[in-house]
């Protein structure tokens, strides 16, 4: 089977919902469901995931999607499932815009060593949350890319495009994103579904990565080995 087998479970959306409605992100035109996901998808998601930990192939964990995480209802309780499955040595990491961030949100996440990236979609409410995260030792940027590190999410947004082309950290190096509907899909930016591989409930192994519609029009490039296959279709 030509393609890159998978080799960590590099990000899960536990939700493709969002508390906001940027112009220059696909979450408000998406064209799927927006959902929040059910526990057998997440517990599954963390059992392929912990697989790959103990291969010695994965060493982050990243709590973020299409949609905003931390608006998920057991956002807190399944993070600190994740650490309590994969171990200390992991990375948790999470995006969030802060819009619903606590300070009874991040007391609970500081014990879970979550690494916490705050986007300034909107500044009055990603301000505070910034200063949370920061006094608790967590916050490890800030990021208003949507101006200085622009992209338009391989087309499927009208906005400028500033951030300078970075190689694909997706298909070849193994990672795949599990989708809030329990799919698993090609990268962190298929909004819409159509580098679908398979299902979390399907045999990840069998699985393969290779470059998809999106892969034309984005600002990562692909390596030499993954140029040269063509593109796949969505399982």
């Amino acid at each position: 089977m030509n393609g890159f087998p998978i080799t960590a479970i590099h990000q899960v959306e536990i939700t493709s919902r969002c508390n906001l409605r940027c112009k220059y992100c696909p979450s408000p035109k998406l064209a799927r469901p927006k959902v929040d996901m059910d526990e057998r998808v997440y517990k599954e998601t963390v059992r392929w995931a912990k697989i790959f930990v103990e291969r010695g192939t994965q060493y982050e964990f990243n709590l973020h999607g299409i949609g905003e995480s931390t608006i998920h209802p057991k956002f807190v309780e399944w993070t600190a499932y994740a650490r309590e499955q994969l171990g200390p040595r992991v990375n948790l990491t999470l995006a969030t815009n802060g819009v619903a961030v606590t300070q009874e949100m991040v007391d609970a996440l500081k014990p879970l060593e979550v690494k916490v990236w705050v986007s300034l979609h909107r500044p009055e409410k990603a301000g505070p949350a910034v200063e949370m995260f920061k006094k608790a030792g967590m916050l490890c940027g800030v990021s208003a890319d949507p101006a200085l590190a622009a992209i338009d999410w391989a087309g499927q947004v009208d906005w400028h495009v500033s951030h300078a082309p970075m190689k694909c950290a997706w298909i070849d190096s193994g990672k795949a994103l599990v989708m809030a509907d329990g799919r698993v899909t090609t990268c962190g930016l298929d909004a819409s579904g159509i580098g679908v591989v398979g299902n979390i409930f399907d045999d990840v192994f069998a699985m393969r990565l290779r470059p998809y519609g999106l892969c034309a029009k984005c600002t990562h490039t692909l390596s030499p080995a993954a140029a040269a296959l063509t593109i796949g279709e969505a399982a």
